[in-house]
């Protein structure tokens, strides 16, 4: 016969078991999920008819990256800040570059860690590559004397831009395309697209791959959030794009941002295409936008 003794001691290893299992599958995914897929760039500037300077610079951290300046006549600078798992030169985004430049402005577009021709292995989710945009802004103003930025930030780079608006009174505006807001929210979907998770597995993991996050890398998920909501602090106007139909980082993610956006900012959605597609789906009425707003952010 069986005594409650053995049952007890049978159904605490059980639970032991089963937490060990849950930490253990949920340190193995954020391993896997915090590493970037390297895509190196294919083409540069020169593509698009366009003369750069070739930049390296530091972040505080150490890691080298590696960047594009195309400067015109006005140092005035946009800074392009790209997604996860891309590059500086990715997609449209020379195509971008030379709408800017033709506007009249300076562009600097760079590699953020683990990606393109930057070191580092691990992405930091947002968090680290505020000292990636700092070492950009920082190496712009002491390197190339520019004293205004506007920062355009794609998905995940739209996310680093709009958390960080108190990063340097240089930053005059900021363009947001298709960011997330909430990261643990987005973390499901995004582990079960890089990793061979499930997504119904990886939402039972959250708790755990967000505390692995913290603990193994130092990432503070949470700040990203309030560095979000601080933008409604921000002395400018910025400017929201996104499509209504995206099933990759969906648009209330853009909602609640907007909520948080300074007075008489701008929220552009586009019910005609897919994540982070705005651009190349609506170019006229895409940069018609950026124009006006460039031009009153730098003024």
């Amino acid at each position: 016969m069986i005594s409650k003794k053995h049952i007890y001691f049978f159904g605490t290893g059980v639970l032991i078991l089963i937490v060990a299992i849950y930490l253990l599958l949920s340190i193995y995914i954020t391993t896997i999920a915090i590493k970037a897929t390297r895509k190196i760039p294919d083409t540069d500037p020169s593509s698009v008819q366009l003369s750069y300077i070739k930049e390296e610079f530091y972040t505080e951290d150490k890691i080298k990256l590696s960047g594009w300046f195309i400067e015109n006549e006005s140092l005035n600078t946009v800074i392009m800040i790209h997604g996860v798992d891309s590059n500086k030169s990715d997609g449209y985004m020379l195509d971008l570059i030379k709408d800017i430049y033709n506007m009249g402005y300076s562009v600097f577009a760079f590699d953020l860690r683990a990606h393109g021709n930057s070191e580092g292995k691990d992405l930091g989710l947002a968090y680290l590559e505020r000292k990636d945009l700092d070492a950009a802004i920082q190496h712009l103003k002491n390197i190339h004397n520019v004293e205004q930025v506007v920062l355009h930030g794609i998905s995940y780079g739209g996310t680093i831009a709009v958390s960080n608006s108190d990063l340097d009174q240089s930053i005059k505006g900021i363009v947001v395309d298709s960011a997330f807001y909430d990261l643990p929210e987005l973390l499901a979907s995004e582990v079960s697209s890089r990793t061979f998770i499930p997504e119904f597995l990886a939402k039972l993991l959250k708790f755990g791959i967000i505390k692995s996050i913290d603990i193994l890398y130092g990432i503070r998920t949470n700040h990203i959030i309030s560095g979000i909501q601080s933008v409604s602090n921000f002395d400018s106007p910025i400017m929201i794009f996104h499509c209504l139909t995206d099933d990759r980082i969906p648009i209330s993610h853009s909602d609640r941002i907007n909520q948080f956006s300074p007075i008489d900012s701008y929220y552009i959605i586009y019910d005609n295409c897919e994540h982070a597609k705005g651009y190349e789906e609506n170019p006229v009425d895409f940069t018609s936008r950026l124009k006006e707003y460039f031009a009153e952010s730098f003024n």
